[in-house]
């Protein structure tokens, strides 16, 4: 009797997969359709300072629920972060030893990751690969560095964002003390984006004491703390412009290193075409209806801004001004 011989699936000649998005554009979800499908291990914010530490691992997914809920993300198998509890095949190390510290959350608006950030991405693929499946990156603070990040010979990539008016929405600021509080420190450190924050800010607040603090390179809560002190002192003009400035900078980082760039209305409308290309099932997900309230003011929010720092912001300037 002839030996049968399996054929190998459709998409295992394909690499891994780098999703990058900012906050509340629907990555989650997104990454929720990879986790369903055996084929990929997903690697969720492998930037994250979480995944660095077991510790911050295990009380993620006791925390998992709540945030689940006050987020409205899609139920979730396991931890988010438990990915990173797995070992390396190569060093014999768990992944959230092999975790960069330096690529967290006050930097992803440098141009381009550590190489040690780097080096702790291919650890991740190696952990794929030994499980014979392909890893999923689901980035939600890409910034300007995922224009460092190369996809490999066989890797895809693409960026998710969303309607800047309802994204700012989603952000729940200011009763919400982290999306906006967080940008403000990402901007604060790269510069890039520096000078415009500082001349934004309140002239009530010292820049040298800016500088001083962001020079003693400090810990995640200080960073959290210092933002949330920002934060509250902002405008509501002023809080949306903070914002948008990141929205447009990494939109245009985006483009720059020639990523599709999608909606979550996008994914939707050409499941057909996407589905069969990655593999996985598409119909969880859900479209972002774009918010009209105020429409005309964020726009004049917006227009100030460009013409305030568009001549030494490109991102700011047309035709990377784009709207869901």
């Amino acid at each position: 009797m002839e030996k049968t011989v399996q054929s190998p699936k459709p998409h295992s000649s394909k690499g891994h997969v780098f999703a990058h998005s900012m906050w509340r554009t629907g990555s989650t979800a997104l990454a929720r359709c990879f986790l369903s499908s055996d084929d990929y291990l997903v690697f969720y914010e492998p930037f994250h300072e979480t995944c660095g530490s077991p510790k911050r691992i295990k009380l993620a997914r006791q925390n998992q629920s709540k945030q689940t809920q006050e987020l409205r993300h899609p139920t979730w198998t396991g931890g988010y972060f438990d990915a990173y509890l797995l070992t390396d095949p190569l060093t014999g190390k768990p992944l959230w030893r092999l975790f960069d510290r330096s690529s967290t959350l006050s930097t992803p608006y440098r141009t381009r990751p550590n190489p040690r950030a780097l080096a702790y991405l291919e650890a991740c693929k190696r952990v794929a690969d030994d499980q014979g499946k392909r890893a999923f990156f689901g980035f939600c603070r890409s910034g300007r560095h995922l224009q460092g990040m190369p996809l490999g010979a066989d890797g895809s990539g693409f960026y998710l964002y969303r309607d800047p008016h309802s994204q700012f929405r989603s952000y729940g600021w200011p009763q919400n003390e982290y999306f906006l509080p967080c940008t403000l420190i990402q901007l604060l450190s790269a510069k890039a984006t520096r000078q415009v924050v500082l001349d934004l800010l309140p002239n009530a607040i010292s820049r040298v004491a800016l500088f001083a603090f962001l020079m003693r390179r400090p810990g995640f809560e200080r960073q959290i703390a210092l933002g949330r002190t920002l934060a509250k002192q902002l405008t509501p003009r002023t809080a949306y412009q903070m914002f948008y400035l990141s929205h447009c900078t990494t939109l245009h980082s985006a483009r720059q290193a020639g990523l599709p760039c999608l909606t979550m209305n996008d994914l939707i409308d050409r499941r057909a075409e996407i589905e069969p290309q990655y593999g996985v099932d598409l119909s969880p997900l859900r479209r972002n209806t774009p918010v009209h309230d105020d429409a005309d003011r964020y726009d004049a929010w917006e227009s100030e801004l460009r013409d305030r720092f568009g001549p030494q912001i490109p991102a700011l300037n047309p035709p990377n001004h784009t709207k869901a």
